[in-house]
């Protein structure tokens, strides 16, 4: 059996499947070039609401194009329930940057956060990409402390407005 290796292109660099997470793979399966033929409609139920890529047997690192299909959310979910309760597929590898409510102290969260949000501003030179996973995975109250410890400093700065 042949598999096809799917890869993503990072700065003009291609990395194999092994090397990337989970959402690259999603992404990459979505692709146009990886995409199934049309009509896009779900291949279980024939729904042609909230279609998406499906891989059939569960392991989204196998982008072969026999192994996907369309699929409704409702259909991928009862498939997806299914095939964990027979211990079939793969469970999906969840990328968790610092500053996500799983790791790190909270210091560490405010830290990473607080660099985000400088790289999004431009006031640190760094991965954009990285910056925004970072500060959606952090936690609603790490960002209200970090705004709260922010603002005083903001406004003795710059005055009442708390803007440059």
């Amino acid at each position: 059996m042949k598999t096809r290796i799917i890869r993503v292109v990072m700065n003009g660099i291609r990395k194999p499947v092994h090397l990337i997470t989970d959402r690259a793979k999603r992404y990459r399966a979505n692709s146009p070039e990886n995409r199934p033929g049309a009509p896009k409609r779900c291949g279980y139920c024939g729904s042609v609401r909230n279609v998406g890529v499906d891989h059939v047997n569960g392991d989204e690192s196998d982008g072969a194009p026999k192994n996907l299909m369309w699929a409704c959310k409702s259909c991928n979910g009862k498939k997806a329930a299914l095939m964990k309760k027979r211990g079939i597929g793969k469970l999906t590898r969840q990328f968790n940057p610092v500053g996500s409510k799983r790791r790190g102290s909270r210091r560490e969260q405010l830290e990473a956060y607080g660099q985000a949000i400088k790289v999004m501003r431009g006031q640190f030179d760094g991965d954009v990409s990285a910056a925004v996973a970072t500060i959606r995975a952090t936690p609603q109250s790490v960002r209200s402390e970090y705004t709260s410890r922010s603002w005083p400093i903001r406004r003795e700065r710059y005055g009442d407005s708390g803007r440059g």
